[in-house]
């Protein structure tokens, strides 16, 4: 009995050890204890204080952590089904309109019916980054995580790092283009699918943007606040990253999100 309690603590204390990505030190508590960084949260990684340039303008950042992933259907899902919303607020969540019979979810993974039984994908979905959702929504699900999304700076500091990878729209709606055509008759799901990729023949075309928490046009470090977004900054982690924009309200098959944590 003594020897199986011995070897129960000793996983237990090897499970909490970690090396603090900023100096390299071993740890076993919620800081280091040699420049007190905070243990990184649960797959997200540290980025150091930085200075980048970003449209021409060295602006310096402050330390931060980072979802190493964009958040994918699996952890959005059971968020979107536990917080009650109705048909309209789910339009406002996903691609940014809707109506009684769930017709903006046509040319997305999401399936869902007018009785709230639940909004799901296919199963070779789940672990796919989630899309389609607007701002306001994505602002909604991490600020209930305890996140928020990137500023653009914070995630040209991130991609400047190699720590963001791509993702292929393309790639993305293959793993769903046979429900799409299942469900909606297979002539109409093949000329949706020609059509949503119209223009997007290049490779570096078919990358996703991420959506930031920077207002269109305003600074590149600050984090945007409901009331002064119209229209908001979205990045696409190339060699030379991207800059576009996008309305607060709209969602797109190929706008993905992740959050991020100012370092205290």
């Amino acid at each position: 009995m003594r020897l199986v309690l011995f070897v129960l603590v000793s996983f237990s204390v090897a499970a909490l050890a970690w090396q603090c990505p900023a100096c390299g030190g071993e740890n076993e508590g919620s800081f280091c204890v040699n420049c007190h960084l905070p243990r990184p949260p649960e797959g997200m990684v540290y980025v150091p204080a930085t200075s980048v340039e970003v449209n021409g303008i060295m602006v310096d950042v402050s330390p931060f952590f980072i979802d190493a992933q964009p958040v994918s259907y699996r952890d959005f899902i059971p968020w979107l089904n536990g917080s009650g919303f109705s048909v309209d607020e789910l339009g406002i969540i996903i691609t940014g309109g809707g109506d009684e019979t769930m017709q903006f979810l046509a040319f997305t993974p999401f399936m869902g019916d007018e009785n709230r039984g639940g909004i799901t994908v296919p199963s070779q979905c789940l672990e796919n980054p989630a899309a389609s959702i607007t701002w306001s929504g994505a602002q909604s699900f991490l600020s209930d995580t305890g996140k928020r999304l990137p500023t653009l700076a914070e995630m040209e500091a991130a991609s400047s790092r190699g720590l963001i990878d791509t993702w292929d729209s393309y790639d993305a709606m293959l793993s769903f283009a046979g429900w799409m055509q299942e469900s909606m008759g297979e002539m109409l799901g093949v000329l949706n699918a020609q059509a949503m990729f119209a223009g997007y023949s290049s490779a570096n075309e078919r990358i996703m943007w991420e959506l930031t928490g920077t207002v269109f046009g305003g600074s590149s470090t600050a984090t945007a606040v409901s009331t002064d977004v119209i229209y908001i900054t979205l990045f696409k982690a190339l060699s030379e990253p991207l800059i576009s924009s996008t309305s607060r309200d709209m969602g797109y098959f190929n706008v993905i999100f992740r959050g991020a944590i100012e370092v205290p």
